[in-house]
């Protein structure tokens, strides 16, 4: 049949229907080609994303090792400074001698090894309550102090024993005081100390350390009453209750005071200077034996008045008898 269709067709019309299927075949052959490529392509690209990503996270990773080993050889990540506060009686100076974190410490080691830090701070220093100690990434630490210092000593039996600032008296007695603290007599009861230290640690800093002696003196009307000796040559009469409040305000009537003398805080409060009781007595004593003279004399005068009218009026009568 085709052969037939052949015969027939014209040699024109060969011509173009071969030049038709030539084409038809090398567009099969065009579109078969673009394809593969292109998953090559494809295939060589979604490879070449893979590659970068793991070449840009490998120079990150890189890059972060370089600047954490810069930072640890660096200055920038050692302590660069140390605080202490909240310490009264215990020195800066002491502390800071006793304590094991010091300037130039890594402060990562710092972190993890605070605990440690406190508990030998802790164990150096009998003085202190509790030590909380912080340190931050720029390099600063902080140290918190809290104190069970030693207030001073009581005297009991004839013995010096040692008193903390909760109250509590150390069994181990001495024969005599060491160091700068104040002396506190008349405490036989721990119930009346413990409120007395409760009201002493709330003095300002520089008033504690002008006491040297407190005794408890109740008198009849005051049972609470304690006679301060000061440093600076002066006494001081309060009241356990409310000493600590007046007591801040003793360097101004300290230095308002011309002489030494005796400040009264029991009720309100007013100074004067020494002998002025003595001198108070002296001119007391005079002004009642002048008073008792005048009375003395006014009674004389009375009685010699009396006598008088009495004789006039007997002779008076003796005339009347007469008569």
């Amino acid at each position: 049949m085709k052969k037939k269709k052949d015969e027939e067709l014209t040699p024109w019309a060969k011509y173009q229907r071969d030049h038709k299927n030539q084409g038809r075949s090398s567009k099969g052959s065009s579109k078969k080609t673009p394809r593969s490529k292109r998953r090559a392509s494809v295939k060589s690209g979604v490879s070449f994303k893979i590659n970068k990503k793991k070449s840009v996270v490998f120079g990150a990773v890189l890059v972060l090792m370089l600047l954490i080993g810069v930072y640890f050889f660096s200055p920038i990540s050692q302590v660069r400074s140390i605080k202490i506060s909240g310490n009264k009686r215990t020195s800066t100076s002491e502390i800071s001698k006793n304590l094991t974190l010091k300037k130039g410490d890594s402060i990562f080691a710092s972190m993890f090894k605070k605990g440690s830090y406190e508990n030998q701070l802790l164990k150096k220093d009998s003085d202190l309550k509790n030590v909380t100690i912080d340190v931050s990434l720029a390099g600063r630490a902080n140290v918190q102090i809290s104190e069970n210092a030693i207030m001073g000593y009581v005297i009991r039996n004839k013995m010096y024993y040692t008193v903390r600032q909760d109250g509590t008296v150390v069994k181990k007695d001495s024969k005599q005081p060491t160091g700068n603290y104040p002396i506190f007599r008349g405490f036989k009861n721990d119930g009346t100390l413990k409120k007395f230290l409760k009201e002493y640690a709330q003095m300002p800093n520089e008033v504690q350390n002008g006491v040297a002696e407190v005794t408890l003196s109740p008198t009849k009307n005051i049972k609470n009453r304690i006679h301060f000796f000061m440093n600076d040559g002066n006494q001081v009469y309060a009241v356990i209750n409310s000493f600590a409040k007046k007591m801040k305000y003793y360097p101004e009537i300290s230095a308002s005071m011309k002489k030494k003398g005796i400040i009264d805080l029991q009720v309100g409060a007013y100074s004067r200077p020494y002998g002025w009781t003595d001198e108070y007595k002296e001119s007391r004593q005079s002004s009642e034996a002048e008073s008792s003279y005048a009375e003395q004399q006014k009674a004389a005068t009375k009685k010699s008045a009396n006598m008088s009218s009495s004789e006039t009026n007997s002779s008076t009568n003796d005339s009347d008898s007469v008569e």
